[in-house]
C-alpha cells in the first residue's frame, strides 16, 4: 500500500489536540504523522494495519499510535455500522510543545514511557475504563485541565508497563535517543533472527551476562529477547505469506526461522491473532 505523509491540523496555541471524528468510514490511506496519537474507537469494527502487523479492533479499544508509524484502521465490510463510524483522537508531540516538560525531573519518567512505546500499543481489557474516562475529561476540560488529565493518563499507563505490548516490531532499532548499543544489539538480531541465535550469543554480542542482557533489553525495547525474535521472525512469516511467491506454510516456517510447524502455527496465532491460512485470507479481502 502506498503510505500518505499526513498533516494533523493541530492548533498551534495548544500542546494537546482532542478531535472526535463522525464518519461513514475511518481515514482509508495508509499514512503516518509526527505526532502520537491515543485512538478510542467508539463505533465500529475491522482491522488495524500497523507496518507490517495487524491487528483486529472493536467498539471501545483503545490504541497509542507512535510518531510517525505507519497505519491505517480498515472497517469490516460485512459489518459496516449503520450509522457510520465514530472515534475520538488524543493528538500530542513530544518534541513540540511538549517537550518542555522532558526538563522537569518530576515528569521526565513519563516522557520516557511514551518515547519507549514509540511503537504504539492496545490498551489492556482491565484499563480501558479509566483511560476512556481521561480522553473524555480532556475533551470536555479547559486547556489547562486537558493538560493535567494527559499526564495523569500517561502515569496510570506507565504503572502497568509490562502489559504493554508494540503494536509491531519495526522501527525498534529507530529510536532517536541515542542509544547506541541496543541499536547494535538490535542490528545483530535482525540480521540473524532466521538461524538458531540463541540468548547467550546475543548476551555475549552485547558484552553482558544472560541475566543483566535479558534486563537490558527489556527496558529498552518493551519485549523479552524470544517476544522480539518472534516478532521479526512472524513478520517476516506475513511477507512471505502476502507475497507472490507464497507456496507452502512450511516452507514460510522455515524461510521465517522456525524449525517446527506446530510452534510456527501457535507463535503465529499468539503474535497475529490468526493461523497462517486466515491471515492469508484476511490479507487478501482486507488489503487487495
Amino acid at each position: 500500500m502506498r503510505m500518505i505523509q499526513f498533516n494533523v491540523p493541530f492548533p498551534k496555541d495548544k500542546s494537546l489536540h482532542v478531535q472526535e471524528d463522525k464518519l461513514q468510514e475511518f481515514y482509508p490511506y495508509f499514512h503516518k504523522h509526527e505526532e502520537y496519537q491515543f485512538m478510542w474507537i467508539v463505533r465500529g469494527t475491522g482491522t488495524l494495519f500497523v507496518a507490517d502487523s495487524f491487528h483486529p479492533f472493536q467498539e471501545n479499544d483503545i490504541f497509542l499510535l507512535g510518531s510517525n508509524q505507519p497505519h491505517v484502521f480498515k472497517s469490516d465490510t460485512d459489518m459496516l455500522a449503520p450509522h457510520g463510524v465514530e472515534c475520538v483522537s488524543v493528538f500530542f508531540h513530544i518534541k513540540g510543545m511538549l517537550s518542555h516538560l522532558s526538563h522537569m525531573p518530576e515528569l521526565e519518567g513519563l516522557i520516557e514511557f511514551v518515547q519507549r512505546n514509540s511503537n504504539g500499543f492496545k490498551v489492556p481489557e482491565g484499563y480501558k475504563g479509566r483511560v476512556k474516562r481521561r480522553i473524555m475529561l480532556m475533551k470536555k476540560s479547559s486547556m489547562l485541565e486537558r493538560l493535567i488529565s494527559f499526564l495523569f493518563l500517561l502515569k496510570e499507563l506507565s504503572a502497568v508497563s509490562d502489559e504493554l505490548k508494540p503494536l509491531s516490531a519495526s522501527g525498534l532499532q529507530d529510536k532517536d535517543d541515542g542509544m547506541l548499543r541496543i541499536h547494535e544489539i538490535c542490528r545483530y538480531v535482525k540480521s540473524n533472527f532466521k538461524r538458531n541465535i540463541t540468548l547467550e550469543e546475543a548476551a555475549s554480542h552485547a558484552s553482558l551476562t544472560p541475566q543483566a542482557f535479558c534486563r537490558y533489553f527489556k527496558k529498552h525495547t518493551g519485549l523479552t529477547f524470544v517476544s522480539y525474535i518472534n516478532e521479526l521472525r512472524i513478520q517476516e512469516a506475513c511477507r512471505l505469506i502476502t507475497s507472490e511467491r507464497y507456496e507452502s506454510i512450511g516452507l514460510v516456517a522455515y524461510n521465517s526461522g522456525f524449525n517446527s510447524i506446530t510452534n510456527f502455527n501457535r507463535v503465529f496465532r499468539t503474535v497475529t491473532g490468526f493461523s497462517p491460512k486466515e491471515y492469508h485470507g484476511r490479507y487478501k479481502s482486507n488489503v487487495h
